[in-house]
């Protein structure tokens, strides 16, 4: 398999390493390069072992990936849009709107809109959008909080018109053993097989099991998580 034709994982705002952990523990062996701007966050990602390039995501060329197999990851930063904080990213929507329309169409206008913006935050959540229109990835992840679902339903629209098999929705991270209910905006993409949501695994009450499978598992507690005695908990 040559360099153009092997799969390739590009991961903006890669952090200290969430995705490729999740990949690590699922046995998927597809390399990765992951890009980060802040140094205390690629420290102990590339520790554990993950290619990742301190760099601003957001002035990163997309040219070196151009040929490739790719697949491509996203998680913007949430501040500007969590409701922990102020929240001005959904003030800034139009305007993210606005770069994602306009990078879709091969025009960025990231800076003038950027400017515009009550927080510059705000925009980073159109980025992925120019790594879509320049290298039509083979599939795409992307995940935000949940205010930011109407920005992905546009990308899910515009991904369609290219010809991709979209899902998108909020997914509860505690539906699947995580012992967090942390809700997030989730956009799931192919342009080479159909996609859907992954099947929940667990329930916040545990379920019998039917004719049609077994029930899903309890949720699973932070202290069975961390393996606290009954004593502790």
């Amino acid at each position: 398999m040559t360099t153009a034709t092997a799969p390739l994982i590009a991961e903006g705002f890669h952090g200290p390493g969430g995705w490729a952990e999740g990949r690590r523990i699922l046995g998927l062996t597809t390399r990765a390069v992951g890009m980060e701007w802040d140094a205390a966050a690629c420290a102990p990602a590339k520790a554990a072992g993950p290619t990742v390039i301190r760099c601003d995501v957001s002035q990163y060329p997309t040219g070196p990936f151009l040929g490739r197999r790719i697949g491509k990851v996203d998680s913007p930063p949430c501040q500007a849009w969590s409701r922990a904080g102020k929240g001005l990213g959904l003030v800034d929507q139009p305007l993210v709107h606005q770069a994602v329309h306009d990078l879709a169409n091969g025009r960025d206008t990231r800076p003038e809109l950027k400017a515009a913006c009550k927080d510059p935050r705000s925009i980073l959540a159109a980025e992925p959008m120019r790594w879509h229109h320049d290298l039509r990835p083979e599939w795409i992840a992307l995940e935000e909080v949940p205010d930011v679902l109407p920005l992905w339903r546009q990308y899910a629209a515009i991904l369609r018109g290219w010809g991709y098999s979209v899902w998108v929705g909020i997914l509860n991270a505690a539906d699947y053993g995580v012992p967090q209910t942390r809700r997030r905006a989730i956009l799931i993409a192919s342009r080479v097989r159909d996609v859907a949501p992954p099947v929940p695994t667990h329930a916040q009450h545990a379920e019998e099991a039917t004719l049609f499978g077994a029930g899903r598992a309890r949720w699973v507690s932070m202290a069975e998580a961390l393996g606290w005695t009954a004593g502790l908990m």
